[in-house]
């Protein structure tokens, strides 16, 4: 990358934000041609605001004062600007000195003070500060500023001041503390969450396109938003009636007096700019833009769409879509439908996300045939703003919801939503249907990259932040079934209770396949067996220690074909999605039962029953993921690595491909030291690969360097970087490990050291080059010291990072 000089525009900084309320603002670096409005934000800020500034009266910037603020180098000056509705409301800048650190400042407009503005500008410009090689911040703040104080202090930087004279001297280094990391996601968590949150409970809803034709789309939304019993105002827009389906129409969005929370809009795609200028000066918060012809139109319409979103944020707007089936919120005091799914579902504790609208409304079907109901609903079409990431960040908020499942086509920032999966799993299971590895075709308007990783290595990166990852739909939605009316199970044992013998030989064979075991031999007992047979042999099974989970088989007899006293008996185990009662789940083989139209998960009080499955296969596989998530739960090792801990002072080595001693030369400059052992060529040794995939960033895989276990995928993958509880997990994971020697693997601390090489914290300077690819062969613990590597052979790929340093300042 070339060298940023006065006149180049550093457009990567440019970013969208989120406010702490969610409201969205554009930070950008200044330019010559923002003089103007520079004057006209001066002139907006109270006295006491600009003395806090100047420490002085400045009632006006001088044509010096402009020129001054406007003309930076983006190198030794940097300065941005935050812009909401095309206006300056904040400007954060600063000025190296010469020493490695730079004096900070920043200014907010009084209305758009204590929405963590402050906090936002802080942030990048210690990334762009970090990038331009600097190391510390300080500032003079007047005593009484307690504002900018706090903002300083609450960023967990461990901040320094002392008096000089009649102002504070503060300072303190812009180097990531593992309080700062903390405290830059908690805030991107809740201004998410506060941002989804507007758009689900609506005071107001305008829908834009509304026709009088009963086959329009406008026209089945509006009846589908009065159907469901919307508690707000509802307006229509339509530039001839007074009135559609028993709502009030405008001609305009701009007529209305009221806010609009949300904006549903239905009109043609070369439209809706038109409709978002209207939108913005009814100070609309989020749009539905149900309309295609955007990404899913082709090259053009994923120029249309960029156009669209950068629009959309700079008028302080959320989007859901293009090309959008809508979106649900069930509350009883919201009871919200702008989708094009008729009908409500039944109010319950799940939250769905999908991308596809052409399978939304068959999969919400399946999801009432099986009684499964729902806290709040998205279908967000092309994705191009709101994504499943800001949904996740506001069900792990949400008290409605306790169960998460996704439908997702693509992820788009995969880094992040590894990050927010695996907090939010903690406490809420996330299930979703497998997204693809290499090769995976993306749908029409879904510009995200592509990963190069096998299906293999994706299913283990995600695994391994708690997601149950599924095969499809139907396996959705028999592993929601389960989460939904039970509780986690106690351990892998499996107690079988069956009337048919051959039934329980089948499901006990079925388990060999899963991580479950099954404890003892299968109960059985004949055909015409009581209910209160089936009650006993369970509660006995409750009482075993070894048992975590059982599953319950009935075939009806001829003679009594009604299975209705079984589910009866069987439904005092039905409980509800976060049961916390020290129970174990529960489901059953209901031979004759179609899988669709299952007992219910108790949660809408229509059926209170456990899970019912019609297949041995489908009860067996639901049961297992459920199984190896709450293994999960309680592995110590599904904690979370401190980034902080792999922080590495980046030396200024040279980009280019290196093999050998230069190889081995750039570890050692990087804090790792390995020696070249050709000696180790003869005997089995490990493989362990670090690269820079393009979708998950940093990624750390080992196994035998063995040509057949390669041809295999036989390698554990994680995320860069790992703890050394996750690196023994990474080496316990890989089959063919038994055939390397016990001191070969005894040092699970290797691959921890190795993976903090290419982690993203690493990347401190922007014009430096990072590992982007390493590959050691035959890897073993040195002889002369534990805290050295040998290897075979050795090579290093330094290169730029082509992948969006994660964490960073907050973006959308």
């Amino acid at each position: 990358m070339t060298e940023p000089g006065p006149d180049s525009y550093p457009a990567r900084w440019e970013a969208d934000v989120l406010l702490r309320d969610g409201h969205p603002v554009h930070l950008r670096p200044i330019t010559p041609a923002d003089g103007d409005a520079l004057r006209l934000f001066h002139t907006s800020l109270s006295d006491r605001t600009v003395y806090f500034r100047f420490f002085s009266a400045k009632p006006a910037l001088t044509d010096a004062d402009v020129r001054y603020f406007t003309h930076v180098d983006h190198i030794t000056r940097v300065a941005l600007i935050a812009l909401d509705a095309g206006v300056i409301i904040g400007v954060g800048r600063f000025d190296a000195l010469g020493d490695g650190s730079a004096e900070v400042a920043f200014v907010i407009r009084d209305d758009a003070q204590g929405l963590g503005l402050g906090s936002v500008l802080l942030e990048h410009l210690v990334a762009a500060a970090r990038e331009l090689g600097l190391t510390r911040f300080v500032a003079e703040v007047l005593p009484e500023n307690a504002r900018m104080l706090a903002t300083f202090r609450e960023a967990g930087f461990e901040v320094r001041q002392r008096r000089e004279e009649d102002v504070l001297a503060v300072s303190f280094a812009i180097e990531p503390t593992q309080s700062s990391l903390v405290v830059m996601e908690a805030r991107e968590h809740r201004a998410e969450a506060r941002s989804v949150h507007r758009l689900l409970h609506p005071a107001r809803v305008a829908v834009v396109g509304a026709s009088r034709r009963p086959g329009g789309l406008g026209h089945a939304l509006l009846r589908h938003l009065v159907g469901a019993g919307f508690t707000g105002d509802l307006v229509a827009v339509h530039p001839e009636v007074d009135e559609i389906a028993g709502v009030r129409c405008v001609r305009s969005l701009t007529e209305l007096t009221d806010t609009i929370d949300l904006a549903v809009v239905v009109v043609p795609a070369d439209g809706v700019g038109a409709v978002i200028e209207d939108a913005e000066s009814a100070g609309v918060h989020g749009l539905v833009v149900i309309s295609g012809g955007f990404g899913d139109a082709g090259e053009a319409g994923l120029r249309m769409q960029a156009e669209l979103v950068a629009l959309v944020h700079r008028t302080g707007m959320r989007l859901v879509g293009p090309n959008a089936l809508g979106l649900m919120n069930t509350d009883p005091q919201v009871r919200l439908n702008a989708s094009l799914v008729p009908g409500l579902p039944d109010r319950g504790r799940i939250g769905f996300f999908c991308q596809s609208g052409a399978l939304g409304d068959s999969i919400l079907a399946r999801f009432s045939r099986r009684g499964l109901g729902l806290s709040s609903f998205v279908s967000a079409g092309n994705r191009a703003d709101i994504s499943g990431n800001d949904l996740l960040q506001y069900w792990e908020e949400d008290p409605d919801t306790d169960l998460v499942l996704l439908y997702l086509e693509t992820i788009g920032n995969a880094r992040k939503f590894a990050r927010i999966v695996h907090r939010l799993s903690r406490s809420k299971p996330v299930v979703m249907v497998r997204a693809g590895g290499a090769g995976q075709r993306h749908p029409l308007g879904h510009a995200v990259r592509s990963t190069e990783l096998s299906q293999k290595a994706v299913d283990a990166i995600l695994g391994d932040c708690g997601l149950i990852i599924v095969e499809s739909i139907h396996h959705l939605l028999d592993v929601a079934q389960v989460l939904a009316s039970q509780p986690l199970p106690s351990g892998p044992g499996l107690a079988i209770v069956s009337n048919s013998d051959a039934l329980a030989v089948m499901a006990a064979n079925a388990c060999e396949r899963t991580s479950l075991a099954v404890v003892g031999e299968p109960v059985t007992f004949a055909r015409q067996e009581s209910a209160e047979s089936y009650e006993r042999a369970i509660d006995a099974a409750m009482a075993d220690e070894r048992v975590g989970s059982v599953l319950a088989i009935f075939v009806p007899p001829i003679e009594h074909p009604s299975g209705d006293a079984i589910r009866s008996a069987l439904g005092r185990y039905a409980g509800r999605i976060g049961d916390d009662r020290g129970g174990k789940p529960v489901v059953a083989l209901m031979v004759g039962d179609a899988s669709d139209d299952a007992m219910g998960d108790g949660l809408t009080g229509a059926r209170t029953s456990i899970p019912s499955f019609s297949d041995i296969e489908d009860a067996v596989r639901a049961l297992d993921a459920v199984t190896r998530y709450a293994n999960w739960r309680r592995s110590p090792s599904s904690g979370r690595p401190s980034l902080v801990d792999h922080l590495i002072e980046v030396p200024d080595l040279a980009p280019g491909s290196l093999a050998g001693e230069p190889a081995v030369e750039a570890c050692r400059a990087l804090g790792v030291a390995v020696t070249l052992d050709e000696a180790a060529d003869a005997s089995p040794g490990l493989r362990v690969r670090l690269n820079e995939d393009p979708l998950f960033g940093p990624v750390i895989s080992v196994g035998v360097d063995d040509p057949v276990a390669d041809l295999l995928d036989d390698r554990a993958y994680r995320l860069a970087p790992v703890t050394p509880a996750g690196a023994r997990l990474m080496l316990a994971s890989v089959a063919s490990l038994g055939a390397i020697p016990e001191e070969a693997t005894a040092n699970d601390a290797m691959l921890e050291r190795l993976a903090g090489l290419i982690s993203d914290v690493s990347r401190t300077v922007a014009h430096r080059p990072d590992v982007a690819e390493m590959d050691l062969r035959h890897v073993h613990t040195a002889e002369t010291a534990t805290d050295s590597l040998g290897a075979a052979e050795a090579r290093m790929t330094l290169a730029q990072s082509a992948t969006t340093p994660e964490p960073s300042a907050r973006r959308i």
